[in-house]
């Protein structure tokens, strides 16, 4: 490796740990956990560019919502160029335990079905 390539590499490291931080302060704050369209007990995961739809309206989530997947994802709704919000600004973690302890907690206080579905 070169000293350049060495450096690229930590400086990712430090932006995948800051990211990180971001999405474990999102699960904590309490993100709204997304669903499948076709099954509301299936977890979805988040895809950048994509809306995510309450399931009740078939509406998009309005701009601003903070959605997290099971996976450790995690992003904000934005408008896109048409002004429908759609994920991004993304933060990953590879706390699933963090993930697995919200989708617990919504199962448990019995929201599930008021979650919204990608």
């Amino acid at each position: 490796l070169t000293s350049a390539q060495t450096r690229q590499l930590i400086e990712s490291a430090e932006a995948a740990k800051e990211r990180a931080a971001i999405a474990i302060q999102r699960y904590r704050d309490g993100c709204t956990i997304v669903v499948a369209v076709s099954s509301p007990k299936d977890l979805a995961t988040l895809t950048k560019g994509e809306p995510v739809l309450d399931r009740t309206t078939k509406n998009p989530l309005p701009e601003g919502t903070v959605v997290c997947d099971i996976n450790g994802n995690t992003a904000i709704l934005k408008a896109n160029s048409q002004g429908v919000p759609v994920a991004d600004d993304f933060a990953f973690t590879g706390n699933r335990e963090l993930a697995l302890s919200l989708v617990r907690k919504i199962h448990g206080a019995k929201v599930f079905y008021n979650t919204p579905e990608k």
